[in-house]
């Protein structure tokens, strides 16, 4: 299977780093390179790759305005932003986005990506929601894989039960035993937001499926009891109203 990719970038060192790495992967090809938004998005138009590498700061349109436009031209496509700017992650996950790579970023990095990309595209493995708007009553019945290690773990988002962060490892916790993976809680977070995966506090993402009782604990927090797990995430009681405006929104909208 052939991947096609666009490398959107003003830096040529830079274009040319990306483009070695991503064609080592067996069959993608690197049908297209530019030095600005605006060639950018005329080279999009005619060219229709399956995967667009964009920075932020291009000049004539940065690359979230262009990422919204390639949306428009393909829903898709698959968008990978490889920026200095750690700061716009929100903005790309609004627009979409696949991955968000920060420079100066591993080549090992980028080849994770492009292996996620294959998954996908082969549908081996289900890609990003179709948004990234926070809904509570998201279909789970699908499997999504984790980085452990050296390996790839897929697992099933309704057996996962929580997932918080343990020393330099975030851990994932689920029905049956545990795994540790690399991935930032945030970054996590971003992958799983659609699904009933909720930031109950900086240190916990839980499901919310898995919640049987909350438990006061002092007068910032709660601890949250769980099914099939004798551990209690926390909750804050600002996360806690937060959740029961997304609940309350939920029930209106069903009513």
């Amino acid at each position: 299977m052939e991947i096609t990719v666009l490398i959107a970038e003003d830096d040529p060192d830079m274009r040319f780093v990306i483009r070695k790495v991503v064609e080592e992967v067996e069959g993608v090809n690197v049908i297209g390179e530019a030095g600005d938004g605006l060639e950018a998005i005329k080279l999009i138009k005619e060219l229709l790759p399956q995967v667009t590498f964009l920075d932020i700061d291009l000049p004539g349109k940065n690359g979230v305005e262009l990422a919204r436009e390639i949306f428009d031209i393909n829903p898709w496509t698959i968008i990978v932003f490889a920026t200095a700017f750690s700061e716009f992650r929100g903005e790309a996950f609004d627009v979409y986005a696949f991955d968000y790579l920060v420079k100066p970023f591993k080549m090992n990095r980028v080849r994770q990506t492009m292996d996620r990309i294959r998954l996908v595209l082969s549908g081996k493995v289900a890609g990003r929601p179709n948004t990234y708007s926070k809904k509570l009553d998201k279909d789970v019945g699908r499997k999504q894989l984790f980085k452990n290690n050296s390996k790839f773990v897929y697992l099933n988002l309704d057996d996962i039960i929580y997932i918080t962060k343990e020393g330099r490892k975030t851990t994932i916790y689920f029905i049956g035993g545990k795994i540790k993976t690399n991935d930032k809680l945030s970054v996590l977070e971003e992958q799983l937001e659609g699904y009933p995966f909720f930031r109950s506090h900086s240190g916990f993402i839980v499901n919310l499926k898995m919640v049987k009782e909350l438990v006061p604990m002092g007068r910032s927090s709660y601890e949250l009891v769980m099914e099939n797990t004798k551990n209690r995430p926390l909750i804050t009681v600002e996360k806690f109203k937060e959740l029961e405006e997304l609940t309350n929104s939920k029930v209106l909208k069903s009513s």
